[in-house]
This record gives C-alpha cells, structure tokens and sequence, in this order.
C-alpha cells in the first residue's frame, strides 16, 4: 500500500513539473500573458504609465507582453528590448507604436540598417551606406513593373535606416540591389503605377550607380 502510494505521489509530482513547464514555456512565449493593464486612447495605447503613439519604421514583431482591457495584443519588437517601441495587434490589425515621451533621431550617425526586412548593426556596413547616401544622385534610369521583385535583370532590396541607437529602422530610403549586374541604390520611384482601373503597369525608377569600392560589403550581406 505504501508502495502504491509513493509511486502514486511521484507521478503527481512528475505531472505537476510538466504542466509548470508547459505554463512556463506559454508564459515566455506570450501564449499566457497576466498583464491586461493596457487602455486603448484613439489609435495609441496607454502602458505602464506611458503613452504611446503612431510610428513608422522597419521592425521585426515578437511575442505578446500585455492586453489592452478590451482584448487588444500589445506586442514587443524583437530588436527593441526597452519597450520604446511596441506592436498594438488585433486579430485584423496592427500598428507600431512608440513612447510619446521618445524623439525619434532622423540624422546622425547611421548605427542601424534593415535591407530585406533583416537588422544589421554592423558599423562599417552601416558606415558604406552612409558613404553611398551622401553620393547618391540618380545617373540612370529603368522601367519596371515591380521594384520590390527579383527577376533575371533586377533583385533590388527595401532599405531602412536607423540613427543614434535607434532601436529600429525609422527612415525608409528605398531599395538597393542589382539592376542589369550592376550595385545601385534607388533616388527616385515614379508614383505613376497604376492605370485609370487600379492595374499595374510599367514605371519608371531612378537610380544611383554605386561605386565599385563598396560592391564587396554589398555582396557579402546579400549573401546572408
């Protein structure tokens, strides 16, 4: 009976471990999130004793952190582990957001770049585009029906930047890739896209060449 009873005990005790395991893993995940203190204000969010308001930028979306009272996900983004910036989600919708108390850098040192959505910090990548920004004047131009697709003559990339520590890419530039084998950056993209009935059509890009000095960098980061 003893016997029983301890083996009894013990596939209680295992069970008990698993499911704190299982809520633990949840828990990290976002899956099961305590926190409901969120008020939504307009189209921002009210938090922890701050407001936040509408941002724009580049970003990666992470787990869920808190609710709003009325069921609404606030999310963390993944570069940003000081929660200046947050991802305010419904099941239909989703809108970054940043502290109101934050002025966000537009100038400066360039300390970070999203090129195909993916973060990159290095300094002296971030240095090559920075070089390339301050050259860039358009010297040539191409007609396309989609910038953003990679066909046998182009694989161009969308570029942000981010300044002064900014956790994420605030300043769209445009796209950088390849036209025709050649490195160039986008200067201008004709908003003319579309004909009278919303179909696309043919635009024109215009583009900076970039020098040769910069191609290895380039290469090796379109590589990854």
């Amino acid at each position: 009976m003893k016997g029983r009873t301890r083996k009894s005990l013990i596939l209680l005790l295992a069970l008990a471990v698993v499911i704190l395991a299982v809520a633990a893993l949840l828990i990290a995940q976002g899956v099961i999130v305590f926190d409901r203190s969120g008020q939504r204000r307009g189209e921002g969010v009210y938090w922890k004793d701050t407001m936040y308001v509408p941002s724009y930028g580049e970003y990666s979306e992470g787990r869920t952190i808190a609710k709003t009272e009325d069921g609404w996900q606030i999310n963390e983004v993944e570069e940003d582990s000081s929660h200046t910036f947050i991802v305010l989600r419904s099941f239909l919708d989703q809108s970054l957001l940043v502290r109101d108390d934050y002025e966000i850098p537009n100038s400066g040192e360039i300390t970070c770049v999203f090129w195909d959505g993916k973060k990159i910090e290095d300094e002296m990548f971030c240095d090559t585009i920075a070089d390339i920004l301050s050259r860039a004047s358009g010297d040539f131009s191409f007609v396309t029906e989609a910038i953003y697709q990679s066909n046998d003559t182009q694989s161009m990339k969308v570029l942000y930047v981010g300044y002064e520590g900014c956790p994420i890419g605030t300043e769209y530039i445009g796209y950088l890739g390849t036209v025709e084998g050649s490195w160039c950056i986008t200067t201008t993209i004709s908003p003319d896209q579309h004909n009278s009935d919303g179909s696309p059509k043919p635009y024109t890009v215009w583009c900076y060449t970039i020098p040769v000095e910069y191609e290895d960098i380039l290469d090796n980061y379109m590589k990854k």
